[in-house]
């Protein structure tokens, strides 16, 4: 009796899952999830790097003169706080997405 009642019981759980899945289909609701942002973050970082690689000396000092890498690690810091408090976790940030339907 109690195997019964365990996968009584687990197919119940498993068919409300599906269901409230298809509720949340046809309410238009949906989760995204955005991958590599931490990867774009050091991407843009490292072309930034690179670029300035290719400068002549005095453009080079001009940038340094005006704290252009002060500025820039500053930029990068205040995206990836308000990433991290919008729910980016190791790279990867989950949000619900509302459609309107058509």
């Amino acid at each position: 009796m109690p195997f019964f009642l365990a996968a009584l019981i687990g197919a119940l759980v498993e068919a409300a899952g599906t269901l409230v899945g298809k509720v949340l289909i046809s309410l238009c609701i949906g989760y995204v999830t955005y991958t590599g942002i931490d990867s774009s973050i050091d991407w843009a970082r490292d072309e930034f790097l690179s670029a300035r690689g290719g400068l002549p000396a005095a453009a080079v000092q001009l940038a340094g003169l005006l704290k252009v890498g002060v500025c820039l690690s500053m930029l990068l810091s205040a995206v990836t706080a308000r990433l991290t408090l919008m729910g980016l976790k190791s790279g990867v940030m989950t949000r619900m997405v509302v459609k309107a339907p058509t």
